[in-house]
């Protein structure tokens, strides 16, 4: 039996002050709400307004092994389109890693990209980076909704 808790298998924050977009991906969230949940993320992503975007996808499943073989392919080269300045990706399971390579051959991003074992570190790369965290003496309080 299945019980879930979360309409959407990703949490998204938009920070407005610092133009930036951070989705997390919610630990044993319901794999088949993933394309959807994507795509949803990538729109959000693709407004004028988002400059960065931290992408935390540690806890996603493997979802080649549940039949949707193509998802993390197709999101990673439709990152790659996006107008962003910079995007940090968490990843902790090597076939994260392995997709990040198979899409190589296709990602041309105009912008900078990182990718990192745990999202503190991602943020602390984007504050330090982005445009929007230049002047503020570094600090910065929680994401907001």
């Amino acid at each position: 039996m299945e019980v879930e808790t979360l309409k959407s298998p990703l949490v998204v924050r938009y920070e407005r002050n610092a133009a930036l977009l951070h989705a997390q991906w919610q630990f044993l969230s319901a794999p088949h709400r993933a394309p959807s949940a994507l795509q949803s993320l990538l729109t959000a992503a693709a407004a004028p307004r988002v400059r960065d975007c931290l992408l935390d996808l540690r806890h996603m499943p493997d979802l080649a092994s549940m039949g949707q073989p193509q998802t993390e392919y197709h999101l990673l080269v439709q990152l790659a389109s996006l107008p962003l300045q910079h995007l940090a990706l968490v990843f902790k399971a090597d076939w994260q890693h392995e997709a990040l390579l198979a899409a190589t051959d296709y990602l041309a991003p105009t912008y900078e990209v990182q990718v990192f074992d745990d999202d503190a570190t991602a943020l602390d790369w984007l504050r330090q980076t982005g445009e929007g965290y230049r002047g503020r003496g570094g600090s910065m309080g929680p994401l907001s909704n």
